[in-house]
């Protein structure tokens, strides 16, 4: 796939963990491979130096009491190598070594895209350990932090910090189940992104959080606290956790503490920024060019969907209850919002098979602009209709198309949702609804 031209430098690519971070600015030629020897097993070193204690405070903050660090290096590492990661205290002459894996590889190829050439890694042994450790070594060496700001008003219930944490979820009221994908969670509660029916604020359910790494999974009561909605619908539920009793309690932040770890350091090395910068096709083509498969996350509003490639195909696209060629031509159509990717392939079940990657983004912006020349998309996307069964009635005989619309509309869903649901693409569901409207069998439910 061709994509020259599609980069522009003047693009405000951030490089995670950010420019802010000692990894990205302070360390310069510091942060190395000790190619001669290494350690006592054999492993090889890599050794990350801090000259100043508010260098080392904001990336012990950010990264290492997190369990993890972005290094930067162009020297070849593999997937699941053993390392030693030597952290260097220079400001106070001493120095600590922690056993590492690496779990996450940035290409040479990523550096033109606004990456840095690295790895993440992730210390081995759980946060709290690491934490103790690294606290062993700073000793009386770090000034005491500053006061933090004093919470605001609407902020003052929250007593737990959210992170971004996009994992498998299950919701589970009764017999229905919710399948979902967390989009932040904290020791109290997750933004769970859902599709199809909601559940009411206040609903009390059982929610499933799977561990991105291990795969183990922890069922957690919860009550649903808010409702997050989008185009008429609800994209997302806030649930908080009501787990029975202090040890069950004291379970489920460790899982949630294991779980932002492992999120945390699978983002060391993302590539974020704006979409209006590119655009999601130039996006898609950019990062397909460069990294033989990744996962693009594109956002707007409360809606985020995610794109996975692979060897040149297009293995999954999600958007809501929107899968495959709906969801792309829908997210390749955003103008604002934002995007974050990642060199790796998240694990997503999809129920279409996988498209060439290059001509599933041709014919989706086919189909855009077939949109576009389709006077059709009158109709909101939270619009709903009621059913006129006396037109109905004399009317022509729907094909199957349009009595699926009637069925829809007799159930309450909006235009978005039965985008969502019925498979044909999007222009021709609008013509059906348009031919539908003329001959009054469907009636606007905001009519008099």
């Amino acid at each position: 796939m061709q994509s020259t031209g599609c980069f522009r430098p003047s693009c405000p690519l951030r490089f995670m963990p950010g420019a802010d971070s000692p990894i990205a600015d302070d360390w310069g030629g510091s942060s190395r491979v000790l190619r001669p020897g290494g350690d006592v097993s054999g492993n090889r070193t890599l050794r990350i130096s801090f000259e100043t204690p508010e260098a080392f405070r904001r990336e012990y903050e950010s990264n290492l009491c997190n369990g993890g660090a972005f290094i930067a290096t162009d020297e070849p590492f593999e997937m699941r190598e053993m390392v030693r990661v030597e952290v260097q205290l220079g400001y106070a002459h001493r120095a600590i070594g922690l056993e590492s894996e690496i779990v996450h590889i940035v290409p040479q190829e990523m550096a033109q895209m606004g990456g840095r050439p690295g790895v993440a890694v992730q210390f081995k042994g759980n946060v709290a350990e690491v934490r103790a450790t690294l606290e062993r070594l700073v000793g009386e060496t770090l000034p005491p932090p500053a006061l933090p700001p004093p919470p605001r008003p609407e902020a003052s219930k929250r007593v737990a910090s959210r992170a971004p944490a996009r994992i498998a979820a299950r919701i589970q009221d009764g017999d229905a189940v919710v399948d979902g994908r967390t989009r932040n969670l904290s020791r109290t509660g997750a933004l769970v992104g859902v599709t199809g029916p909601s559940l009411p604020v206040g609903e009390t359910v059982e929610l499933t959080l799977r561990h991105p790494t291990t795969g183990e999974e922890l069922a957690v009561p919860s009550r649903v606290v808010r409702q997050v909605h989008s185009e008429g619908e609800v994209a997302a539920l806030g649930m908080e956790f009501v787990p029975d009793g202090i040890a069950a309690r004291k379970r489920v932040e460790h899982f949630v503490e294991e779980i932002q770890q492992a999120e945390h350091t699978r983002r060391l090395g993302g590539i974020t920024g704006a979409i209006r910068e590119l655009g999601p096709q130039d996006l898609i083509q950019m990062f397909a060019s460069s990294t033989p498969l990744g996962t693009l996350y594109l956002r707007k509003g409360q809606d985020e969907g995610m794109i996975g490639f692979e060897a040149g195909l297009m293995r999954y696209v999600c958007l809501g209850g929107a899968t495959g060629m709906k969801a792309l031509v829908r997210m390749l159509a955003w103008r604002e919002g934002s995007f974050e990717f990642h060199a790796r392939l998240e694990e997503v079940e999809s129920p279409e098979p996988p498209l060439p990657l290059q001509a599933a983004v041709f014919d989706a912006m086919r189909r855009i602009d077939e949109q576009h020349r389709d006077a059709a998309r009158s109709f909101a996307l939270d619009a709903r209709f009621v059913v006129n069964d006396d037109a109905e009635m004399l009317g022509d005989p729907q094909n199957k198309l349009e009595s699926a619309i009637l069925d829809l509309a007799r159930a309450g869903f909006t235009v978005g949702r039965m985008l969502e649901v019925i498979p044909e693409p999007d222009p021709e569901i609008f013509r059906a609804l348009e031919s539908l409207a003329d001959q009054a069998i469907l009636i606007p439910a905001d009519w008099p």
